[in-house]
């Protein structure tokens, strides 16, 4: 199997980007939502 070393660069990259908007887009749903609605929807996922 041959791997090609700039496209595993590429595909890092770009994953690495995918998560830090997801995590800013999570951030600012956590901020404009009440505690009482994303603390349940958080339990929910970390019981699962």
């Amino acid at each position: 199997m041959k791997f090609d070393i700039r496209e595993m660069r590429r595909q890092k990259k770009k994953n690495l980007e995918e998560r830090l908007a997801f995590i800013r887009k999570y951030a600012a749903w956590v901020k404009k939502t009440p505690n009482k609605i994303w603390s349940a929807q958080h339990s929910r996922f970390m019981d699962s």
